[in-house]
């Protein structure tokens, strides 16, 4: 049984991750030539702040309708009616983020005051306040396609859109030497096809009604997410200004690319499995089948995250020589840091799952709230005394903390017996190779790179043959990996799949 249930959450996992990995792939193959031609490292600062500010303005303008959307769609009767809560989710989020728009187009230099501390991004405030109201409603329509489960149609919409912004921003950047507002306007050209066109879509079907019931009923439901939604914002993404106000855009815009190069292992691994980890537990009834599955994931995945955060931090000066201008070059102090908080991260996410099956979800708030908190306080004390890398300190304290903390508050609701030594043990051992590696000189030439390989594969190697990895389960990964083998032979074309 939990044999089987790895199996079909790897699979999954994997099938899941094929349309998003392209996607971000796409993005951090873009990301040096952004770095490259974007100019001044505040210029990149002026683009990181702005997706902050783009992801804290969503909150505070109701994207959180669109929770309510999807909670209500089913219960009402009729296509009409049906049609007419997605028309209303349209016109209150297009009223709301429309109105931010207007906003920002009369009073440009103040808010670019406010936020670049400089008139001059006037017209970058105004690029993000249309990027937001084209990028909300576009949602909208992506959400009735989920709930339709028009799959195939959403990944083509969100493929087009990264391969279209890609052509936009190799053209504003190297074409027309735009630097942030090319950036800015390659996202914004994305976001307005796909807004448009999602749009017309949406009105040919279901028309344009509103429905004052409906929209009450809408902003009760989102109303307390807005807390949640902020709370996450703090923890993700307030770090920027603080870097950002106490050091200022240049700071900041290493800082970003460095979190930035430090999300890989987050984009590549947690991403795709958060995507059929809820579902596939929510499903099971046994309480004894789902401790087992809990305790298993938890102890496997910490283990995937750490030697492929490892491998990454060990390599992080290589990968910003090797991917961004030296202009950059003190990103890479960024890297290991954000790695390990996004270690931590992938461990909140597992033990979490307790407080949904019991569906004690106000547990998550409190403890997020207290991460929040504490994330805001040693951002303003670290860096104050550290710069950007005081944010990436405070970033993985943080994670630590919110991690241990449910793991604990967990345990208390739903004892797990969770692999402790098992699961720090792969986090310990890496942290020591990584500071070995700095011993590893500068200009070592190969053999520096020999050296660091060899710490890399070292941690897997250690585990598979020194006895953490049991017999059991050794062959649980041979069989897994057959399996998984023989069902892509079964899917290949040669096959007429």
């Amino acid at each position: 049984m939990i044999y089987d249930s790895l199996k079909r959450l790897t699979k999954h996992s994997a099938i899941y991750a094929l349309g998003p990995a392209v996607q971000k792939g796409i993005g951090f193959l873009i990301f040096p030539l952004i770095l490259l031609y974007i100019g001044k490292t505040e210029n990149y600062g002026v683009v990181d702040v702005s997706g902050a500010t783009i992801a804290v303005a969503a909150q505070c303008l109701g994207i959180n309708l669109l929770h309510g959307m999807t909670r209500y769609y089913p219960e009402y009767a009729t296509e009409r009616e049906r049609g007419k809560l997605v028309t209303t989710c349209l016109i209150l989020l297009g009223a709301t983020t429309g109105i931010a728009l207007l906003g920002a187009a009369v009073f440009a230099e103040q808010g670019a005051r406010m936020l670049f501390d400089s008139p001059q991004y006037g017209g970058a405030f105004v690029a993000v306040a249309a990027i937001l109201f084209l990028q909300t409603i576009g949602q909208v329509g992506m959400r009735w396609l989920q709930i339709l489960e028009r799959s195939v149609a959403y990944g083509v919409l969100t493929t087009t859109k990264t391969v279209l912004e890609v052509g936009l921003k190799v053209w504003f950047l190297v074409g027309l030497g735009l630097t942030f507002m090319g950036v800015l306007y390659s996202v914004l050209g994305g976001e307005l096809v796909v807004a448009v066109g999602l749009v017309v879509w949406m009105v040919r079907r279901l028309g344009l009604s509103f429905s004052w019931p409906m929209a009450k009923r809408l902003a009760r439901y989102s109303y307390p997410l807005v807390l949640s939604g902020l709370l996450m914002f703090v923890l993700h993404q307030a770090d920027r200004f603080f870097v950002k106000g106490m050091r200022g855009l240049d700071d900041e815009g290493i800082y970003g690319a460095g979190y930035k190069f430090g999300t890989i292992a987050n984009a590549m691994f947690l991403d795709a499995f958060g995507l059929i980890w809820f579902p596939y537990v929510f499903g099971l009834k046994d309480p004894e089948t789902i401790r087992v599955l809990c305790r298993k994931v938890l102890t496997y995945f910490a283990l995937v995250m750490t030697c492929a955060s490892l491998a990454l931090a060990i390599f992080s000066e290589e990968i910003v020589r090797a991917l961004a201008p030296p202009r950059f070059f003190d990103a890479h102090q960024v890297i290991p840091l954000v790695l390990a908080g996004y270690v931590a991260w992938a461990v909140y996410q597992v033990v979490s799952t307790v407080f949904y099956l019991r569906e004690r979800t106000f547990a998550i708030t409190a403890l997020v709230a207290g991460a929040a908190v504490l994330n805001l306080a040693l951002n303003a004390v670290l860096v104050a005394r550290m710069g950007y890398l005081g944010a990436a300190w405070a970033t993985l304290a943080t994670f630590a903390a919110l991690a241990a903390g449910s793991w604990i508050a967990a345990e208390r609701m739903m004892p797990v017996r969770y692999e402790i030594a098992r699961v720090l043990l792969p986090i310990a051992l890496g942290v020591g190779l990584y500071v070995a590696t700095r011993w590893v000189p500068a200009d070592a030439g190969l053999l520096g790179w020999a050296a660091k390989g060899a710490a890399a594969a070292a941690l897997p190697a250690m585990l598979w043959f020194g006895g953490f990895v049991r017999r059991e389960e050794k062959e649980g990964v041979r069989r897994l990996f057959q399996d998984l083998a023989a069902f892509a032979r079964r899917r290949s074309p040669a096959n007429g799949a």
